[in-house]
């Protein structure tokens, strides 16, 4: 059986500046699968996230996503067929406070013609599928937690049935359980819509639930594997970022940023 893959990074670099964030990179993303890209903090994986999806351009190299070469197409077409592929789901979710939860998880249908009575049940549904009561349609997001605000924000991103979730560290600022209890949410998303799912995190919980885990580290994707084996992984960047231990190859402070 052909292995397909939805999206191929080949040989990017981007830089802001003399800061380099990535370096001849490359990775393949298996249609299907669940990756989790993680790394330093500061290491570049949400401009990574951002060249997957043609948000920001690379200075050099090739992003294939869905069979479109987004660093060779003309115009908006091709920009517009990846983004309708694709559901981005923000670190602090990102909603609109001057909205209820019902008008920010319908925007796009309302800004597509739909009144919001019909766009209601629609947005109930959606609720209900990420674990919430479809009664807080009516609320505001300042009335929210952050855990219920990362599920509306997922439910958002779902009203457009995306082939890929890519989802920018979405439990920061969460208490254990809930960290525990979005990671089930998105194993669960990703099986039922059957979505590839890419992820940064930064919480090993993660492994749990992912099928292949990628580590960037100084602008390349240094290792990519198993989720399930990381753990017994003998690379010693893994050795040690997982452990979040301070001994070993990874320093606080590269030598490329001094």
């Amino acid at each position: 059986m052909t292995t397909k893959y939805i999206i191929k990074l080949i040989n990017l670099h981007k830089a802001f500046g003399p800061k380099v964030i990535s370096r001849d990179l490359n990775l393949s993303i298996v249609e299907g699968e669940f990756l989790a890209i993680i790394g330093r903090s500061g290491e570049g994986k949400s401009v990574l996230l951002k060249q997957m999806i043609g948000l920001i351009k690379p200075d050099s190299g090739t992003v294939i996503v869905d069979d479109t070469d987004l660093t060779t197409a003309k115009g908006h077409e091709a920009q517009d067929k990846v983004f309708q592929s694709c559901g981005y789901v923000f670190q602090f979710a990102a909603l609109l406070d001057s909205l209820s939860v019902a008008e920010n998880v319908g925007i796009t249908l309302i800004e597509a013609g739909m009144t919001e009575k019909e766009v209601l049940p629609l947005v109930k549904d959606k609720l209900l599928s990420v674990g919430l009561d479809p009664a807080i349609a009516s609320r505001y997001p300042s009335e929210l937690s952050g855990g219920m605000k990362k599920r509306v924000g997922l439910a958002r991103t779902l009203m457009r049935r995306p082939k890929i979730l890519i989802y920018d560290e979405p439990t920061t600022g969460l208490d254990p359980i809930s960290v525990r209890m979005i990671h089930e949410l998105m194993r669960k998303t990703h099986d039922e819509n059957k979505t590839t799912t890419v992820v940064i995190s930064h919480d090993p919980d993660v492994f749990n639930y992912a099928d292949r885990v990628a580590m960037l580290h100084e602008g390349r994707i240094l290792y990519v594997g198993d989720a399930k084996t990381i753990w017994q992984e003998e690379n010693p960047y893994i050795h040690q970022f997982i452990r979040g231990l301070s001994q070993g190859p990874i320093t606080m402070i590269s030598e490329k940023a001094k």
